[in-house]
C-alpha cells in the first residue's frame, strides 16, 4: 500500500503571533503649549486662534450641562469635554487671570465672562485709538521726523485693535 503524502485531516501549522491591543481609557489634553498665553490684551485675536485650537472641544462652550434626563453617555461626554475645555481655558491665561478664573467649574462660564469683560475693554481702547487718530496733526516748530514716527505708531495701534 502506498503512503499517502497528502494529509488532510492533519491540524495545520500556527505561527505563534502575539496581537497587541491598545485600550485607550481617557482622551489626551489638548496641546496648549501652542496657544498665545492671554494676559488681558488683545482679547479678539487670542479668542480666535484659541477657539480655532479648541475645536474638539467646543461643545463645553456652546452647550450648557446636561440636565438628570439626557442619556448618561452624553452627560459623561459634556463632562469630559467641559473638563479639558477648562483645563485648557485656565493653562493659557497669565497668573493674575489664572486666579480670577480658577474658581469657575464650568469652561462656559469661564469663556462668557472673559468675552463680557474684555470685548468691552477692546471696544473702548479702539475708541480711544481712533479718537487720537483724529486729533492728531502735523506742527510746524516740531521735528518732522518725530512726528512721522507718531502718525506710523498711531497707523500701527489701529491696525493692532481692528
Amino acid at each position: 500500500m502506498a503512503e499517502n503524502t497528502n494529509n488532510n485531516n492533519a491540524a495545520p501549522e500556527t505561527s505563534n503571533v502575539v496581537f497587541a491591543m491598545q485600550t485607550i481609557f481617557a482622551k489626551p489634553f489638548l496641546d496648549v503649549s501652542k496657544i498665545e498665553v492671554f494676559t488681558g490684551q488683545n482679547f479678539r485675536r487670542w479668542q480666535e486662534h484659541t477657539l480655532l485650537d479648541m475645536y474638539e472641544v467646543a461643545l463645553a462652550l456652546t452647550t450648557f450641562e446636561p440636565d438628570s434626563s439626557t442619556a448618561a453617555r452624553q452627560v459623561n461626554d459634556w463632562i469630559h469635554e467641559n473638563k479639558v475645555c477648562r483645563h485648557t481655558l485656565l493653562s493659557v491665561l497669565s497668573n493674575d487671570l489664572f486666579n480670577i478664573y480658577a474658581s469657575y467649574k464650568n469652561a462656559k462660564d469661564i469663556w462668557d465672562s472673559l468675552i463680557l469683560k474684555y470685548t468691552v475693554e477692546d471696544i473702548v481702547r479702539q475708541r480711544f485709538v481712533i479718537t487720537n487718530y483724529y486729533r492728531w496733526e502735523m506742527i510746524e516748530g516740531k521735528d518732522i521726523k518725530i512726528q512721522i514716527n507718531e502718525y506710523h505708531k498711531l497707523i500701527e495701534d489701529i491696525k493692532m485693535k481692528a
